[in-house]
């Protein structure tokens, strides 16, 4: 098996119905054995469980947990059931473009790399000889592509580089998904722009995560220790210090949600 498309999700059913709309007619055009398709539900109660059990298709593999055992861990359960060479984790509020499946296999194929990325800023496909290179040649962004590319969805990295138990010592700083793999880039890593299709309004979080500018913090202080790159010591920083905004930003979020009921 070549590519893992794995979804976690958890009772947001109507965007789940797009997102496998979108992807499910792609992966049935591919070569037996070539990609496979898993979704594990974090025990829903909108239907969820039901969806996934009436849709007709051996490219697709689901199931259901016991209990909801959080969103991160539900990331690392897809991985440690994942059986191709590369993963590709998709958030269940993701789209895919038309063609995304068939040229994230083709830059898999065409450059054998540690890590695609499905870069949304790019202004076209780019491969860099390791993930280091990378971060120097992205480095005149105004978002840097260290943080841009920590969306689930925007990383297919080999199945190999991932660390379970280091990913699993850091659930708490909301990064896990990247500790596990990210470390260990040592091969090409791919930028490929136009996979993504950017939604006007996101789902909103169950749960909304706290601290979020620390734990940014945190782990950009990692890329510039293990990739000898001093600007993210800079950029964590600064990201540090918007702790202050993020505060607010959660009022105005918990006033608005007060305000709806």
């Amino acid at each position: 098996m070549l590519l893992s498309i794995c979804i976690p999700t958890f009772n947001r059913l109507p965007y789940l119905k797009e997102a496998i709309d979108a992807l499910l007619p792609q992966i049935e055009k591919t070569m037996p054995g070539q990609v496979e398709f898993l979704v594990s539900d974090n025990c829903s109660t909108d239907g969820t469980a039901d969806y996934l059990a009436a849709i007709q298709s051996n490219r697709l593999r689901f199931w259901t947990n016991e209990v909801n055992i959080g969103g991160d861990r539900n990331f690392l359960k897809c991985i440690s059931e994942a059986r191709g060479d590369y993963v590709w984790l998709v958030g269940d509020d993701d789209l895919i473009a038309e063609d995304g499946v068939a040229r994230v296999l083709t830059a898999i194929e065409r450059e054998h790399p540690d890590l695609v990325v499905a870069d949304e800023l790019a202004a076209g496909e780019k491969v860099y000889a390791d993930y280091r290179s990378c971060l120097v040649g992205e480095r005149s962004r105004r978002r840097p592509l260290a943080l841009t590319h920590t969306l689930i969805s925007a990383n297919i990295f080999r199945c190999t580089l991932f660390d379970a138990g280091f990913a699993e010592s850091h659930l708490w700083t909301s990064y896990a998904h990247m500790f596990g793999f990210i470390g260990n880039i040592s091969g090409k890593v791919v930028l490929l722009p136009q996979v993504l299709i950017t939604r006007e309004e996101r789902a909103e979080f169950e749960k909304y995560p706290s601290f979020l500018c620390v734990k940014h913090a945190i782990y950009l202080w990692y890329l510039a220790s293990r990739f000898k790159s001093p600007s993210y010591r800079w950029l964590a920083v600064k990201s540090v210090c918007n702790l202050p905004l993020e505060f607010g930003s959660r009022i105005k979020f918990h006033l608005k949600k007060l305000f709806r009921r």
